[in-house]
C-alpha cells in the first residue's frame, strides 16, 4: 500500500458541473411545472428525459464520499473541519442572501417571501435546526453533506478512520438497511443519512481500494454498490406523492449503478486532456450554482416566462448564473478560504492534539 495522495482528479471536477446541471435541468425541466413554481412555465417537451435526472444528486453523494475521504488523509481533525468550513460557509451565506433578497422581491409561487429571521438561521447551514425552512430547496442535500462531514471529523478524531474504517463502513450499511427495511426511524434517517449511505461509502470505499486493491475492499465496495442500488426504490414513494408519476421499475433499477458506475470512471481513467486550470474552475462554480439556481430560477420564470420566451429566457438565466457563478468561485471563496485559515492558523496552536489519518 501506497502513502502517496493521488494528484487531483480533473475528472470529477468536470462530472460535479455535469451533475449540477443535472439537477438544474430536473428542477427546470420537470419539477417546475409539475409543482407550479414557475407560475405554470414547464419544458414538457423534455420532462420525460428530464425526470430521471434527479440522479445528478446520487453522483453528487458518491463522489463527496471519494473526494472527503481523499481530503481527509493525512489531516487532523482540527484541520478538517476548518478546511471545509472554509469550503463551505462563506459561499453558502452570500448565495443564501442573494436568493433571499431575489425571492423578498419576486416570491415563488406557493411559497412565503423570506422573512429576516428565516434568513439568519442560515448562518449555520441547516436552518431547520433553528426551526426555520431552507430559503432553497436544494440545501436539504448540503445538509446530509454536512452530517458527512461531521461523522468523518468523528471519525478522525478518535483514530477509527484510519485502521478500523471497513468495520465503521460495514456497520453503517447494516445499521441503514435494518433502518430502511425494518425500523422506520426518522432520526436514524437524518442522523445516519441511511437512504443514501451506499452513495457516500461506495465513494470512500472506491478512494481506498484504490489505494489497497484487497479482497475484503472489493467486497465492500461491492456491499456498498448493491445498497446504493436499492436507494432509489426506496424514496421513490416520495418522488410519487410529490409528483404523482410513476417512473419504471426498469428505470429506477439503473439509476444507482449509472451514478456509481459514472463516479468510478471518472475516479479511475486518466485524466481527461485539457488544461488543469479550467476543469478545476468549472468545478469550482458547481456549489455557488447548485445554491443558487433552484428558486431563483422558478421565481424568474414566473415572473418573466411565458410560453413563447421560456426557452430564450432558460438560456439567459442559465449563462447569468453560470456567470455569477465563475464570480463567486473566482474571487469570494479563495479570498474568504485564505481570510479562514489564516485565522485557523493562528487558533491551532492551543487546540489539543488530535490523531491524524494514515494511509
Amino acid at each position: 500500500m501506497t502513502n502517496t495522495k493521488p494528484p487531483r482528479l480533473l475528472n470529477l471536477d468536470l462530472l460535479r458541473l455535469a451533475s449540477a446541471l443535472m439537477v438544474l435541468l430536473f428542477h427546470y425541466g420537470f419539477r417546475m411545472e409539475r409543482s407550479g413554481e414557475g407560475g405554470g412555465i414547464g419544458f414538457p417537451e423534455v420532462a420525460p428525459l428530464a425526470q430521471w435526472f434527479d440522479a445528478g444528486l446520487l453522483i453528487f453523494f458518491a463522489i463527496s464520499g471519494y473526494v472527503i475521504t481523499m481530503s481527509a488523509e493525512g489531516r487532523s481533525a482540527f484541520d478538517f473541519a476548518v478546511g471545509r468550513f472554509a469550503r463551505l460557509w462563506p459561499t453558502f451565506v452570500v448565495c443564501a442572501t442573494i436568493t433571499a433578497v431575489i425571492l423578498s422581491i419576486m416570491p415563488v409561487p406557493g411559497l412565503e417571501p423570506p422573512t429576516i429571521r428565516q434568513w439568519l438561521a442560515h448562518a449555520v447551514i441547516i436552518s431547520r435546526g433553528l426551526g426555520q425552512p431552507f430559503l432553497d430547496g436544494a440545501y436539504w442535500t448540503i445538509a446530509y453533506e454536512i452530517i458527512f462531514y461531521g461523522w468523518i471529523f468523528l471519525l478522525l478524531a478518535s483514530g477509527l478512520l484510519g485502521r478500523h474504517w471497513r468495520q465503521v463502513v460495514l456497520a453503517w450499511l447494516l445499521v441503514s438497511a435494518t433502518n430502511e427495511l425494518f425500523l422506520g426511524s426518522g432520526a436514524l434517517q437524518k442522523l445516519l443519512i441511511t437512504e443514501y449511505s451506499g452513495y457516500f461509502a461506495f465513494g470512500l470505499v472506491l478512494y481506498k481500494t484504490q489505494r489497497d486493491w484487497s479482497a475484503r475492499n472489493l467486497v465492500l465496495l461491492f456491499a456498498a454498490a448493491c445498497w446504493a442500488t436499492v436507494a432509489p426504490f426506496l424514496t421513490e414513494p416520495d418522488f410519487i406523492e410529490m409528483y404523482g408519476l410513476h417512473r419504471s421499475i426498469e428505470g429506477l433499477s439503473l439509476l444507482g449503478p449509472l451514478s456509481l458506475g459514472l463516479v468510478a470512471v471518472c475516479a479511475t481513467m486518466p485524466s481527461v486532456p485539457m488544461r488543469p486550470a479550467l476543469a478545476i474552475a468549472l468545478g469550482g462554480l458547481t456549489y455557488p450554482l447548485y445554491l443558487l439556481h433552484q428558486n431563483i430560477g422558478y421565481a424568474v420564470f414566473a415572473r418573466f416566462g411565458t410560453a413563447e420566451n421560456r426557452w430564450l429566457l432558460a438560456l439567459a438565466l442559465l449563462a447569468l448564473l453560470l456567470a455569477v457563478s465563475f464570480a463567486l468561485a473566482r474571487w469570494l471563496e479563495p479570498w474568504a478560504r485564505r481570510s479562514i485559515l489564516n485565522v485557523a492558523a493562528q487558533l491551532k496552536p492551543g487546540m489539543p492534539r488530535l490523531p491524524q489519518q494514515r494511509a
